[in-house]
């Protein structure tokens, strides 16, 4: 039944797109956006931040065109918070959405092996958050979801959120497989990738086997594009890849197998074959707007989620976010600080690298100023359009925070902030608390907490206000944690 009505859903909301996109002709003013989110993708993965071997020609040919941020951030450590603060511009905490939407239903029960007991949250967005494609919907938009969801079941589709088609999105945060037909038994459930697998009948596609899900991904997208027309189109295209399972093309596997020597900073060679298929892919939208004339009217914006995983996967680490410290999950550099590459065309970036901190909450509030939209709603987001406009590009002294009372095999439940140079973090079953200076010591080696205990108490007492205002729930003890 949950398939039956994702086809019907998927062919009403086609007919509605693709009608309302055919009823007017008239010349597009407003610029398209597109919004790229790849899935796990750590700060060093990409050749203009640095990658060895890993090879992205195409996201840096985007990247010469383009604002290069390298103090861009995720507002959560994991996939789905981040996500959620996408869409409405608020910090997960506020949400009360601080985990993947899997672990919000059970997390949180007593385990033996954890000294607490973590907070209960939500495990979809609700509906009554304003999103941006509901914001960019009554500006006369036509928005399109493809790819992963993670912020909500069935009732919570992107469909009931803003936009008016949805492709191949699911409530869960990983394919089984990356080869068609996406199906599997995986995270001990079956699973497949929302509607994309079989046609309106059920029946599979016979021409599909060995079909790569980004590659498919992609030509929904390129679709998308050309059938849009002249009418201003907010897509979100959001993959799956680089997440796990960590599966590639078996030529481009062997093409970074030859090339992997020990002094690279990464040494998974699948892992970078699954950021080639992004890279090939992002190159396909980029000859396609080119082709249709219309990069030149397109705000593209290509960021991750979260950190970089560098755990291990079938006993090879996925990733290495070098010099960052840690990945996924945690609440050091590598966990949450992100690639992100803003293309604006009204600005003439041409590769220009921005270091103000920015945060995945001001994009709502960045594009609605870049379209001129004028906006009451409560959010944490601020614009960075007129700091990218008034070219200025040192950090500056506002404040960043997150708050993850979770466990992760990078961390545990910890909150974190950071004002200009200085960061802290604030272990919550402990209390312990690190300070670091990122601008000397970006790798976070050297905890100055004893050295400045003035700062120390400032950020201190402002990361706890901060928590106090947006409601933030925390941890309680375990009455079954044995030592």
């Amino acid at each position: 039944m949950f398939y039956q009505n994702a086809i019907l859903r998927y062919a009403f909301f086609l007919l509605a797109f693709y009608s309302s996109v055919n009823a007017v002709g008239q010349k597009n003013s407003s610029p398209n956006i597109l919004f790229i989110v790849v899935d796990d993708l750590g700060w060093s993965d990409l050749g203009c931040y640095g990658a060895d071997l890993h090879e992205t020609p195409n996201i840096d040919r985007l990247a010469r065109q383009s604002f290069i941020f390298t103090n861009s951030y995720a507002a959560a450590p994991v996939c789905s918070p981040t996500r959620a603060s996408i869409l409405t511009g608020k910090y997960p905490a506020r949400l009360n959405f601080t985990i993947w939407s899997e672990a919000a239903g059970h997390e949180r029960r007593a385990n033996p092996t954890t000294r607490s007991i973590t907070p209960q949250t939500i495990e979809n967005l609700p509906l009554n958050e304003i999103t941006l494609a509901e914001e960019l919907q009554k500006k006369g938009y036509h928005t399109a979801h493809i790819g992963k969801w993670h912020v909500g079941d069935l009732m919570h589709f992107p469909e009931l959120q803003g936009f008016d088609l949805s492709v191949a999105a699911s409530q869960r945060g990983a394919p089984p497989t990356y080869f068609y037909p996406y199906k599997g038994f995986a995270f001990g459930e079956d699973r497949f990738v929302g509607n994309l697998g079989q046609d309106d009948h059920g029946h599979y596609f016979s021409d599909r086997d060995g079909e790569y899900l980004t590659d498919r991904l992609t030509s929904e997208a390129v679709k998308m594009i050309e059938d849009a027309g002249n009418k201003p189109l907010f897509l979100n295209l959001w993959y799956y890849n680089v997440h796990t399972p960590i599966e590639a093309k078996e030529a481009d596997i062997k093409l970074f197998s030859a090339k992997k020597s020990p002094d690279l900073n990464h040494q998974n060679e699948t892992y970078a074959a699954m950021v080639k298929a992004v890279d090939d892919n992002i190159g396909r939208i980029l000859d396609k707007l080119e082709q249709l004339d219309k990069l030149n009217n397109t705000i593209i914006f290509l960021l991750s989620d979260n950190g970089g995983f560098v755990n291990n996967y079938r006993d090879n680490q996925v990733t290495n976010n070098a010099p960052l410290r840690s990945g996924k999950g945690s609440l050091y550099e590598g966990g949450i600080r992100i690639p992100t590459i803003a293309h604006i065309p009204q600005l003439k970036a041409e590769g220009k690298i921005v270091e103000q901190p920015i945060s995945t909450i001001d994009f709502f509030p960045t594009i609605l100023e870049i379209l001129d939209i004028n906006d009451s709603s409560p959010i944490d987001g601020k614009s960075f359009f007129s700091l990218l406009k008034n070219d200025e590009s040192s950090p500056g002294d506002r404040a960043l925070y997150w708050h993850y009372p979770h466990y992760y095999p990078t961390t545990t439940p910890v909150s974190a902030i950071r004002v200009g140079d200085w960061k802290l973090l604030e272990y919550l079953e402990d209390g312990k608390i690190e300070l670091y200076n990122l601008k000397e010591d970006l790798s976070e080696t050297t905890n100055l907490v004893d050295t400045h205990p003035l700062k120390k108490q400032e950020l201190l007492d402002q990361l706890h206000q901060w928590k106090q205002n947006v409601n933030a729930q925390t941890i309680s003890p375990n009455p079954d944690f044995k030592e």
